[in-house]
């Protein structure tokens, strides 16, 4: 992994360039980047759910679906968990309070919804991560049910598998689930503390545990084109890259810079808190009973931070979505 740059710089007005809670991401044919956001307001009890579109080089171009100040506004979100475009450039996002499927196009225009509370076929307990096929076939995480469904792209159930448990197929509050070039479906199994490979027709293939060092609550999975997996291993604060058949890679901390154009942009009017930063200690040395993952990331500016989301654009480049530092960190993978 080649670290190419960050976007990001937090937005804490709900509105505008920037991200509050950015907790996934996605890609529309013209490879223009959808993240999603759901953050909350400092003071208060307002919510800062919407969608933010910009481009790889920073231009920001829009967002929808807001929520903000306790206000719904524009269509509807509640607590947004992620997204994900088909082939026709339709946007799938899943809503986990709502137990919802909302749809937008590409250009912000709200098309409909489905979905219901329950644990019947069809209905939706928690839905978490989405993915979907070559075919547009639509594949949804149930965090509280413990089992993915297949949908067709307008909702309709077409089947499922899974239940709460250990053992091959079963679960423990999944969350991040993505697709490869076969159609064979990865699950993030968070609370099993390992990725699970299916079929498409929900088939148990095999199971990724990273033997040489645990992963600790993956949240996020994505394959390359080349087969290679990206885990976002959430506990520890790193990504894990595997080979197709499971081989440790690598383990990849975050490399991020202060400078983005968004903080360039920020730091020309607020010329104090850059100086600020600029003499900060970025990376401090830390005492010995906060050698952990989550405190050395917290201290770390260049580290991973609350990794949520693991997303391959349209030329191969991995976006690492980190929800606590309101950023993407961009890199180029292995087969690129």
């Amino acid at each position: 992994m080649k670290f190419l740059k960050t976007i990001g710089i937090i937005s804490d007005q709900g509105i505008g360039m920037g991200f509050s809670g950015p907790i996934a991401t996605a890609f529309d044919s013209q490879n223009t980047a959808f993240v999603l956001n759901r953050g909350h307001e400092d003071q208060g009890s307002g919510n800062l759910f919407r969608v933010t579109v910009q481009t790889f080089e920073e231009d920001f171009l829009t967002e929808f679906a807001t929520w903000y100040g306790n206000k719904l506004g524009d269509k509807k979100l509640n607590t947004p968990s992620d997204l994900e475009f088909d082939s026709n450039d339709r946007l799938y996002i899943t809503d986990e309070v709502n137990n919802e499927v909302l749809i937008y196009d590409n250009e912000s225009n709200y098309i409909g919804k489905w979905g219901k509370a329950g644990n019947k076929e069809g209905e939706l307990s928690g839905p978490s991560g989405i993915t979907i096929d070559s075919k547009n076939n639509i594949y949804i995480s149930e965090q509280y049910n413990n089992r993915i469904q297949k949908f067709s792209k307008d909702g309709e159930f077409i089947s499922s598998w899974g239940k709460f448990g250990t053992k091959y197929g079963e679960f423990n509050l999944p969350w991040g689930i993505s697709v490869d070039k076969k159609d064979n479906i990865y699950v993030a199994d968070w609370r099993n503390n390992r990725i699970q490979k299916f079929s498409k027709d929900g088939e148990f293939i095999t199971l990724f545990e990273n033997n040489k060092e645990k992963l600790l609550r993956p949240s996020d999975v994505a394959v390359d084109s080349n087969g290679y997996i990206y885990i976002s291993d959430w506990g520890n604060e790193r990504v894990v890259v595997l080979d197709e058949n499971g081989k440790h890679i690598s383990n990849e901390r975050g490399k991020s810079t202060l400078s983005t154009a968004w903080t360039d942009e920020f730091f020309e009017s607020n010329i104090d808190e850059r100086d600020s930063r600029a003499k900060a200690n970025l990376i401090p040395d830390l005492p010995e009973h906060l050698q952990t993952p989550y405190h050395i990331s917290s201290q770390s500016e260049p580290l991973f931070w609350g990794i949520t989301d693991l997303s391959i654009d349209n030329l191969g480049r991995l976006y690492v979505t980190e929800f606590r530092r309101h950023r993407c960190q961009i890199f180029n993978l292995r087969s690129a």
